[in-house]
């Protein structure tokens, strides 16, 4: 298998589409340099896509070989889980095409990095066609892709990736094992005054975080003392 790497100057907004926020631009990749990319989309579900077109002939896709197209993509999800973050890959028929989600539990990455998703995408070089169009699609949350430094895959295999944390939810396109964690129970503790136990909602207690949470549970415990003596 072959490698086929990410190249931002080779993209372009897609034409057809009128509603891309797209950009090229420059920002702080998986190593905390610099790195050349593309970002896409914004949180108004403005659908933004970008496209690349490559020759199937000698020098460029050998017709009938296996390749995995390689790109680092950082983003593409947002609280509310309706997002569209995708890679497609068509000959001559959009119809025809090859759709890979990139977010939730749909195509998992390599490895995760400072919050950036190493990809491998396989795919096969058809016979009957002259080109291959590669399309990044965005909607409902910015997506960022960028190459890979050096075009060096086994450089970028070899990082010790970071550690998920399955109880956070996915904000950087994590893949769940088996899917998005069930939902835990909503009752938190937060004290037990004269052997009775405080619990209060977790999501009561996320809301009080921004308006003062200790100070409301401080106030809650004085009401329990003062009811018990």
């Amino acid at each position: 298998m072959r490698d086929l790497f990410f190249c931002p100057e080779r993209w372009e907004p897609d034409a057809e589409v009128t509603s891309n926020i797209a950009s090229h631009t420059e920002v702080q990749g998986f190593s905390g340099k610099p790195a050349e990319a593309w970002q896409l989309g914004d949180w108004d579900y403005h659908w933004t896509a970008i496209v690349s077109t490559i020759p199937v002939e000698a020098g460029w896709l050998e017709s009938g070989s296996e390749y995995r197209f390689c790109f680092w993509l950082n983003g593409g999800e947002n609280t509310s889980r309706d997002e569209v973050c995708e890679l497609e890959i068509f000959g001559d028929s959009w119809e025809d095409r090859l759709t890979f989600r990139l977010n939730r539990d749909h195509t998992k990455p390599i490895l995760e990095k400072n919050g950036w998703l190493l990809f491998g995408i396989p795919f096969t070089a058809p016979k009957s066609v002259t080109a291959l169009t590669f399309r990044f699609v965005a909607a409902g949350a910015v997506c960022t892709v960028a190459g890979i430094p050096d075009m060096d895959m086994a450089k970028c295999e070899s990082l010790y990736p970071d550690e998920r944390d399955l109880n956070k939810p996915q904000r950087h396109n994590i893949v769940f094992p088996g899917g998005f964690p069930p939902s835990q129970s909503d009752s938190l503790t937060v004290a037990t005054i004269r052997g009775k136990k405080l619990s209060l909602s977790k999501t009561a207690l996320r809301i009080g975080a921004a308006a003062g949470a200790v100070a409301a549970v401080s106030l809650i415990a004085h009401h329990i003392r003062k009811k018990h003596n």
